[in-house]
């Protein structure tokens, strides 16, 4: 017991083994990959190859031909330059805008009307079937399929093409399209200008009508208002104001001279000398009536020096000086009454035109508000009439382009009939079918590689059991496992052959047993998850390969339910078998046979049992097991499957330690995952994994396998 608890120190599922030490999916496993299946990537590509080449022997042969337009993008302005854009992206939008012409319906409808296509063949064949579609429409929709349009976006250039089973068919309708198409052009302009020439002569008329109603509503408003034009800038009002100011500010100036002159002779004649008043002084006559008082006044003098006071000429001149006198005063109190006279007149004329002046600026502020309605009315005729004119040379314009209208494009080269087929272009088919098939077997391989859900690799085996890999078994097919003309088991190959890879692959299984256990593991169970696994050929064909060596190896079949051990003793099968010996009906010595084939000793388990005594977890195998190491180098058990039979999990818990077999290209990932959870549950001891079946030609194996070494070593081992 003491040997099993050395061995029975469970799974590391942290370990992973990994040759190169990276692991990642590089360029190099990608080649290996290719590798691998390059033989699966030719079969379908060359497949779909075939398969894409071949459909263009079944496709109606078509021919295209094209006819080349030159566009003129200001073709179509129907007004003066001033709305020719000469800008690239205007140029550019203008042309695509002739392009959607030529691809539209309406010219399909056009060329198949004029070219009588409605009920051609080749056109309803295309059609997709409609009941409520008629034919013409099936053939123009079928017409539009064949129609291409193409265009460098550097030029003018449009391509006109069309695609028929007929070379001629097909030049002659491209040259149809291109027809058809200036045709349309210049009717389309035709028809335009002429409802731009209907609709500008309407507006002409309705215009002018309206610049007529203007003009008699302004002049109604001036009339009505007083606004009367001079002939200067203003109106008669603004005129009149100039001059009257002028005439105020004079007249209150001269009245306020007078106004002085009054009130200085009435200071004077408050002072009581009204001789002394400016205007007195002035006056002539006064002056005068002066001097002869001045004479009188002399004469009176001399008459009293030679004649006395009393004397009556003295009287005489006494009263001529009071009259003179009187008649100063006189006349310098009508002097003064003249002074307030003109006083009064210059104040009552100043203040009569200050009136005027008023009265004329009111009637300039009245003619300024009525002004401002009129000069609107003034600038909406001029508005008016600045339409009206740029209608009317617009209408001449539009009425020479109707006279002199030319197309928008022009045919630069016509079509003529192909001499070869254009489509289908079967080394362009070829390429795409040869693309398409690298591509689709590519993915198919990839696909197969990384998302597969079987073991197919030693690489695959490892990550999904988390156990180092022992070995590779390699698959020898039929035609290689004959001896003499008769095809043999791998179990008798291994005997045949012994210098094959397949055998040294068993050699490599008990080295790796001898070497991890220091020559102390004896009992060793051969496990898998699921029948038909390879894990008894693998069993087998490990115990002959020991029992060569000269060692005491025993093989015992443990799987009662398909036991397939018992057929290597002969036709009659085995005396006795291991459900005798655990149940205690017969020794364990008294049941073994030897192998026909080597110094192997084997105990067989009888075929197609049942027994519903759990035998493989009793005391008596245990003993058993004991008393087998004392007597046997290597005890081999082949095992049922682990996912089939509780039983394989029992014998695993009792042995040394266990060998995890695995089938390439059969056994689940998730299958192997679950048996190798299940040993670690029970602490089971595993030494390793197999790989069986694995292929043997180099490159369709994964770079951990040793097998993908194997054109470098197979000059030392035998085909």
């Amino acid at each position: 017991m003491d040997q099993l608890a050395r061995y029975s120190g469970g799974i590391d599922q942290s370990v992973a083994y990994d040759v190169d030490g990276g692991g990642e999916l590089g360029i190099r496993q990608l080649f290996e990959i290719i590798a691998r299946q390059a033989r699966n990537i030719a079969l379908i590509t060359l497949a779909i190859f075939a398969l894409v080449l071949g459909a263009t022997f079944f496709m109606t042969p078509q021919y295209f031909a094209s006819a080349s337009l030159k566009i003129d993008p200001n073709a179509r302005a129907l007004s003066d330059d001033t709305q020719r854009s000469t800008s690239p992206q205007a140029e550019q939008s203008r042309i695509d805008t002739e392009t959607q012409i030529l691809r539209s319906r309406v010219i399909a409808q056009k060329v198949v009307d004029r070219l009588g296509l409605e009920d051609d063949p080749e056109l309803l064949k295309d059609a997709q079937d409609s009941a409520d579609a008629s034919s013409r429409k099936l053939a123009i929709d079928a017409f539009l399929e064949r129609v291409s349009i193409t265009r460098d976006s550097d030029d003018y250039i449009v391509d006109v093409g069309y695609s028929s089973g007929d070379p001629e068919k097909a030049a002659r309708v491209a040259n149809a399209i291109a027809e058809t198409y200036l045709e349309y052009t210049i009717a389309d302009r035709s028809q335009l200008a002429g409802e731009q020439a209907k609709w500008l002569t309407s507006r002409l008329q309705s215009l002018g009508s309206e610049v007529e109603s203007t003009q008699a509503q302004v002049a109604r408003y001036r009339a009505q208002s007083g606004i009367v034009q001079g002939e200067s800038q203003g109106t008669i009002t603004d005129q009149q104001v100039g001059p009257l100011s002028v005439q105020l500010a004079q007249a209150e100036s001269e009245a306020a001279a007078a106004n002085a002159d009054m009130a200085a002779a009435k200071a004077q004649i408050r002072r009581g000398d009204i001789t002394a008043v400016s205007g007195v002084l002035n006056s002539l006559v006064i002056a005068e009536l002066r001097r002869q008082r001045a004479l009188a006044s002399a004469e009176k003098a001399e008459i009293e020096t030679r004649y006395g006071a009393k004397h009556p000429e003295n009287a005489r001149a006494t009263e001529q000086i009071r009259d003179l006198d009187a008649a100063i005063e006189a006349e310098a109190n009508r002097i003064v009454a003249g002074l307030e006279n003109k006083a009064r007149a210059a104040s009552a004329r100043a203040a009569s035109l200050r009136s005027a002046l008023a009265q004329v600026r009111g009637e300039q502020a009245e003619n300024t508000r009525a002004a401002v309605l009129a000069e609107s009315l003034d600038r909406e005729i001029k508005a008016k009439q600045s339409a009206y004119e740029d209608l009317a040379r617009r209408l001449e314009q539009v009425s020479q382009i109707q006279r002199d209208l030319l197309p928008t494009a022009a045919i630069v080269e016509r079509a003529v009939p192909p001499l070869h087929v254009s489509s289908p272009n079967r080394l362009l088919f070829g390429v795409l079918g040869l693309m398409l098939g690298l591509l689709v077997a590519f993915t198919a391989v990839l696909t197969y590689e990384f998302l597969g859900s079987t073991i197919r690799f030693s690489d695959d085996l490892s990550l999904a059991s988390g156990l180092p890999l022992i070995t590779t078994v390699p698959e020898v097919p039929a035609s290689r496992r004959k001896i003499d003309g008769e095809v043999v088991s791998p179990e008798r190959y291994v005997l045949e052959k012994p210098m094959t890879s397949f055998a040294e692959a068993f050699r490599t299984i008990r080295n790796s047993i001898v070497l991890s256990s220091d020559g102390k593991a004896s009992i060793i169970a051969v496990l898998s998850a699921l029948p038909s696994e390879g894990k008894s050929t693998v069993a087998v064909s490990l115990a002959r390969t020991m029992a060569l060596g000269d060692d005491r190896v025993l093989l015992i079949d443990c799987d009662l339910r398909r036991g397939r051990i018992g057929t290597l003793l002969g036709d009659d099968g085995p005396r006795e078998n291991i459900v005798r010996v655990l149940k205690g009906e017969v020794g364990w010595k008294d049941a073994i046979e030897t192998d026909r084939g080597s110094n192997l000793d084997i105990l067989a388990a009888p075929p197609n049992t049942f027994e519903t005594v759990d035998l493989f977890n009793g005391p008596a195998f245990h003993k058993m097991l004991e008393e087998l190491r004392e007597n046997y180098r290597f005890v081999v058990l082949d095992t049922p499957p682990t996912l089939a039979v509780a039983d394989a999990r029992a014998i695993a818990s009792a042995v040394d330690t266990s060998i995890f077999v695995a089938r390439s290209g059969a056994t689940p990932k998730r299958a192997a995952r679950i048996a190798i959870e299940f040993y670690r549950q029970d602490h089971s001891h595993l030494l390793g994994c197999v790989l069986t079946r694995a292929p043997v030609r180099g490159k369709r194996t994964a770079r951990n396998d040793g097998s993908y070494y194997y054109n470098l070593y197979r000059s030392y081992v035998e085909a």
